[in-house]
């Protein structure tokens, strides 16, 4: 008997609307899906991890507000996964400390849970008396952190066990602006605060890097896993600045970085060493031809994943929409081979089938899912196959039973 093949979705939005968690029944023989339920309408799932030998979900809440409060940061959550039904549970959840938890990954043992938080692009300003007597005030903003969690033996979350603050600028740096965005309207701070927007781990490596697209930065850590600790190991500053990165991913047998900019169709490539050091040794463009403002902001990227053969990598494009294919070569450096259209709006979430034989995309603006087939030279190709979906973020797939 085949095991059940479950999708995953974490649902996330700029506008105030019902979000979750949906999961889907996934028929590896065809790449289609079916949905199952979608849980939890008050939270943004903006991203999602998967431990497949305990069956446990983990989740972030994207929000910078306590329940009934002001501020205060958003939450981390776990769910358990029925095998034989695809349905979550929700086990418990921790408060994250900081605002806008982004991304979360485990540690290479899997006893710790690590999220990195984006921070709410606001200050405060304090008015200050000093001892004689005069006045001045200071601005204050969110405090950035990367923040580990104890993984108990059923899979559930513990409180945080350590800290690791990413400063920033204050906005008193040679580049810190203040801009609006001219389609949502949110507030992007350049090199003010630090945003962590992705924690990302080595495959099986104690080694993690942090993309900060606050500072245009890149950071990097181990976890000491017998203390429970965030050990910095160093940081790179991207050479464009508000290029804003964003996202990461890492070659599965080299040791090389991927990283993709919000901000700027532009990859990098960088090779890392033991003692964590990130160095910058190809770059290419995402674009085939240079493109223009598209609604007053220029085409950046969302998400990235690495093919498991080492040869494919997957950048999505907003403002074109599109899928772009890069192929690898045996050092790793990058060729731009397609792009294809998402047939969707804002292509948020990719994820490939365990198989390898299906690429899907979550489209969060239009709230559908598009699924492509995986050639055998690794571009892809439209199915034809589109769901209705809530607002997909981030996508994963669970073979239940699995030690994936």
């Amino acid at each position: 008997m085949s095991k059940k093949v479950y999708t995953i979705v974490g649902n996330w939005g700029f506008a105030p609307a019902p979000k979750g968690i949906s999961t889907f029944h996934y028929d590896m023989e065809d790449g289609t899906l079916e949905a199952i339920e979608t849980i939890h309408p008050d939270i943004a799932a903006g991203q999602l991890c998967l431990d497949a030998e305990r069956m446990v979900l983990y989740a972030v809440n994207e929000c910078g507000e306590r329940r009934g409060e002001i501020g205060g940061g958003g939450y981390v959550l776990s769910f358990s996964i029925n095998p034989e039904t695809g349905k979550l549970t929700l086990m418990n959840e921790q408060a994250s400390l900081s605002p806008e938890p982004s991304y979360l990954c485990m540690s290479l043992n899997k006893k710790y849970l690590i999220t990195c938080h984006c921070a709410d692009p606001w200050h405060v300003t304090k008015i200050v008396q000093h001892e004689d007597g005069s006045y001045s005030n200071e601005v204050l903003f969110d405090d950035t952190a990367l923040v580990l969690f104890p993984i108990r033996e059923d899979g559930t979350i513990g409180p945080p066990c350590d800290v690791l603050i990413t400063e920033g600028t204050g906005g008193k740096g040679p580049n810190s602006q203040r801009n609006v965005d001219p389609v949502t309207n949110h507030i992007q701070m350049v090199e003010v605060i630090s945003r962590l927007h992705a924690v990302i781990g080595a495959p099986g490596k104690n080694f993690f890097v942090a993309c900060d697209k606050g500072m245009d930065k890149l950071i990097t850590f181990r976890v000491d896993e017998e203390q429970g600790k965030l050990v910095k190991l160093d940081e790179y500053t991207v050479e464009e600045v508000a290029s804003f990165p964003r996202y990461g991913a890492f070659h599965p047998e080299l040791p090389v970085f991927y990283s993709n900019n919000e901000n700027l169709a532009l990859l990098n490539c960088f090779r890392y060493d033991e003692g964590g050091r990130l160095e910058l040794y190809d770059k290419i463009s995402l674009l085939f031809e240079e493109v223009g403002m598209i609604d007053g902001k220029p085409v950046g990227a969302q998400d990235i994943l690495v093919h498991p053969n080492g040869k494919t990598l997957y950048v999505t494009l907003c403002g074109l929409n599109d899928i772009v294919t890069v192929s690898l070569d045996e050092e790793g450096r990058p060729r731009l081979v397609q792009h294809i259209s998402s047939e969707g709006e804002l292509p948020r979430g990719i994820c490939l089938s365990p198989d390898e034989r299906f690429l899907l995309s979550g489209n969060m603006v239009s709230g559908d899912i598009t699924v492509f087939r995986v050639l055998k030279d690794g571009t892809l190709e439209y199915t034809g196959r589109k769901y209705e979906a809530v607002s997909p973020s981030a996508i994963r797939m669970l073979v239940a039973g699995s030690k994936q």
